[in-house]
């Protein structure tokens, strides 16, 4: 695929929505380097499994840009023959049915876990057995844990939650904390209020934890936005 100009837009557009190029490069799977490149013009194209992952993420941006219209390759070459270029609105037949299938970890399974040391990739591929099934669309990154006995707090013991990686939470979202030093795992609704992050337990019992932008690191081990929640009987 050849990045136009519309396409770099809505990234940007994208990355905006994401809250950083950081986020928005591990939501589709590649490096924020490969972003900036996108971005500058030093990378003119995008192999078609990166594209699968992208499409999905910034087609309201294209969309809402004005330009609907894609390029995308016809029949494969015949030998010695023309590269056709088939270019359209998008249309039912060009879009892959998103997927809906995550890797499954245990809680336990994330108790040693430190993103500034560990890669959330390796841990789910050590880690996970099996794969479970969700409504949302599942992009690269994603996984599902399940909560177990001894933490199920505010989810009923059995809860699948599909986790939307280590992307940065929105306010409003609901999302899964370990704080550094501690092996507790809290359910909090996350907010902003000027440059301190509020996390309200879900707990009723529980304070709330305001943190300084400047402490976040120092408190908070990992953070990670919860995308859906599905009880298992």
């Amino acid at each position: 695929m050849v990045i136009t100009e519309a396409i770099q837009n809505a990234i940007r557009d994208a990355i905006s929505k994401c809250g950083s190029s950081l986020s928005f490069s591990r939501l589709i799977g590649v490096s924020h380097t490969t972003v900036a490149y996108w971005l500058s013009g030093r990378t003119r194209k995008i192999n078609s499994t990166v594209w699968d992952n992208l499409l999905p993420v910034i087609r309201e941006f294209l969309e809402s840009g004005g330009d609907k219209s894609v390029s995308y390759p016809s029949e494969p070459e015949a030998a010695g023959g023309p590269a056709y270029v088939l270019r359209e609105n998008y249309a039912g037949r060009y879009c892959v049915p998103p997927n809906t299938s995550a890797p499954l970890l245990q809680l336990d399974d994330l108790k040693n876990f430190d993103p500034q040391i560990d890669s959330i990739e390796e841990i789910v591929r050590k880690k996970s057995r099996r794969v479970v099934t969700f409504t949302s669309a599942v992009q690269s990154g994603f996984f599902a844990v399940e909560v177990d006995k001894k933490r199920s707090g505010f989810f009923p013991t059995g809860t699948r939650l599909l986790l939307r990686g280590l992307d940065a939470p929105r306010d409003g979202d609901t999302v899964l904390v370990r704080f550094r030093g501690k092996k507790e795992y809290i359910f909090a609704l996350y907010s902003r209020k000027d440059d301190d992050v509020v996390l309200t337990p879900l707990q009723d019992d529980a304070p709330e934890h305001r943190i300084s932008r400047e402490d976040f690191h120092n408190v908070c081990c990992w953070i990670v936005p919860v995308r859906e929640a599905v009880r298992v009987f």
